[in-house]
């Protein structure tokens, strides 16, 4: 039997559980309400599998996130990441011995994964912290003004934590080059790295080499390297960005927000200073637009142009010459 912990809805789950298709499932998912599996996946693939909730969790959840939002600061983060934490708990005390799989998360892994001689599979949906901050700090020396790049640092015991899965488990999945990268890095074998499963996300784009307006990857986040594509815009006579609305939005002369689909772009900017992977850059892979990135920002996708976070220069003269550039070759089929 393969055991799955989701701590919370995952996008990762229905894939997941696509490629364990016929085989016995049991899924701990303390939040599904009765019927919240079976309105997530096809009735087909539902036959071998169960799943066990705690009574009480999604109300609890629901209030302390609540608390942790009005809270600010990074609370709403904090409280996700011990409530896997929690889980991993309860989890580990409960393991059936039948169990010869364990799927987890990051942070809700570490117990489980030392207790049962089950084979575990760390399911790397977060970025490694230790890179994270690192990215974080360099975006705050750079960019003093950015007060939510000093939001929140994951403290060290959850570093250390994450870090200890990587140990414990027999395989860790990933989700793009610069995460297995890291890894590689840190010692974890290439043969335990694999590809961690999620759906595609790609919005419709359209190309268009004589339009003015740019599109950022992500949202408005500092994060997302905002202000870097904004010093990038003002070397060029006339370009626009264009970003969905995010933590730390402002009003710029040059900065247009939207909601729905965004108007035909000259090209997708994705100068983000930490791990990331935003809809518009397998968008842009798709569909053919131009687009550059840095390593954290391109997940799996190939054929990318490529820029250090905080090279605005760079991004400028790619900008210049977008219009002039042919459709993207990126390609998002570069998978190990």
């Amino acid at each position: 039997m393969k055991l799955i912990i989701a701590p919370e809805p995952a996008p990762w789950l229905r894939p997941l559980l696509d490629t364990l298709s016929g085989e016995e499932v049991l899924v701990i998912a303390p939040w599904a309400v009765p019927g919240a599996l079976a309105s997530l996946f096809p009735r087909n693939a539902l036959a071998s599998v169960r799943h066990v909730a705690l009574p009480g969790w999604f109300a609890a959840r629901a209030l302390a996130q609540r608390a942790a939002v009005a809270l600010g600061s990074g609370a709403d983060l904090a409280f996700t990441l011990h409530a896997r934490v929690a889980l991993d708990a309860l989890v580990a005390a409960w393991v059936p011995k039948q169990v010869t799989q364990v799927f987890a998360p990051s942070l809700a892994a570490q117990r489980t994964f030392a207790k049962t001689r089950a084979e575990g599979v760390l399911l790397q949906d977060l970025p490694s912290f230790r890179a994270l901050h690192a990215g974080l700090d360099a975006a705050a020396e750079q960019l003093p003004f950015a007060t939510f790049l000093k939001n929140y640092r994951a403290p060290r015991h959850l570093l250390v934590r994450q870090e200890a899965e990587h140990v414990l488990a027999r395989r860790v999945l990933v989700t793009s080059r610069f995460a297995r990268k890291a890894l590689r890095k840190r010692g974890v074998a290439s043969e335990r790295l694999g590809v961690l499963p999620l759906p595609s996300r790609a919005v419709p784009l359209t190309f268009d080499p004589r339009s003015r307006d740019v599109l950022l990857a992500g949202t408005s986040a500092s994060r997302h390297g905002l202000e870097v594509a904004l010093a990038a815009i003002a070397q060029t006579d006339d370009l626009v960005l264009w970003a969905r609305r995010g933590p730390g939005y402002r009003e710029h002369p040059r900065l247009r927000s939207y909601e729905g689909p965004p108007p035909p772009i000259r090209a997708v900017v994705a100068p983000a200073w930490v791990e990331t992977f935003a809809r518009e850059t397998e968008a842009a892979a798709r569909g053919g637009v131009p687009l550059i990135g840095t390593d954290r920002a391109l997940g799996w996708l190939e054929g990318a142009a490529i820029m250090e976070p905080g090279d605005s220069e760079r991004l400028g003269a790619f900008l210049t010459g977008a219009g002039d550039l042919a459709p993207s070759t990126a390609s998002s089929s570069g998978c190990p």
